[in-house]
């Protein structure tokens, strides 16, 4: 993912390079010159999404139930849905979408096993895949530099509402740790806003960090070995309005 990321800011620069050279040639064209005077304007997303954990372990809890460590994976997911943008002032926006996304997360368990045949202790790997399809509400302030022809940076941070239609249960695993239907995060990033000649086209790269712990409590062993479970994405979206 981090590749990614790295591909899509070498793009935004490339073009960003081609903008401004164009702005040189045919200095003061704009397209779409009053689209940003709009008071609502409307649009549609998709992109990717990086989704994964932030693990605090309960290190007593797994030392009883012999358990050696914990790791998070993250998956690349994808995302889509509109996007509604309302104009606040010259500079500022409030940005309202309104995602559908699907995304993948494991949990990797280290236990430590006992063979009853050598009395050799070793470490054994246990794997909970975690299937999430959410619903994605990311309300945000968008705040754009000055406008050079066809050209606009802008930053965006608010907060983002997510609920997870897959109710808690998102995996296979009888023993699988659940999570909690509603996770709610803060967000923030930046893109670029390219002025076509029918619409404006953006690149935007986004973090979220969730707020609250999202595990589901059922008494059991894996998910009484996680202190807390916290959701991290990195959000790399293409915006066409």
């Amino acid at each position: 993912m981090k590749h990614f990321v790295a591909i899509v800011l070498a793009v935004i620069m490339t073009v960003t390079a081609a903008f401004a050279q164009d702005d040189i040639k045919v200095k003061g064209m704009k397209n779409l010159p009053n689209h940003d005077m709009k008071t609502w304007h409307f649009g549609f997303t998709l992109g990717t999404t990086n989704m994964g954990f932030r693990v605090e372990k309960a290190d007593e809890f797994m030392q009883q139930h012999d358990i050696y460590g914990i790791d998070a994976k993250k998956y690349t997911g994808f995302h889509i849905g509109p996007i509604a943008n309302l104009r606040l002032n010259k500079y500022m926006d409030l940005r309202m979408l309104f995602d559908l996304s699907f995304n993948q997360r494991d949990l990797i368990y280290y236990e430590i096993k006992e063979s009853k045949k050598t009395e050799v202790k070793n470490i054994e790997q246990r794997t909970m895949q975690i299937r999430s399809t959410m619903l994605e509400f990311p309300v945000m302030i968008k705040y754009k530099a000055e406008r050079i022809t066809n050209f606009s940076p802008y930053i965006v941070a608010g907060g983002n509402f997510r609920y997870d239609l897959t109710g808690g249960k998102n995996s296979e695993d009888d023993e699988a740790v659940c999570l909690e239907k509603i996770d709610p995060c803060v967000t923030f990033g930046g893109g670029a806003d390219f002025y076509m000649p029918y619409f404006k086209f953006s690149v935007e790269v986004r973090y979220s960090l969730g707020i609250l712990d999202t595990v589901k409590r059922n008494g059991g062993k894996y998910d009484g070995c996680i202190k807390s479970l916290k959701s991290n994405t990195i959000t790399v979206s293409f915006h066409f309005e």
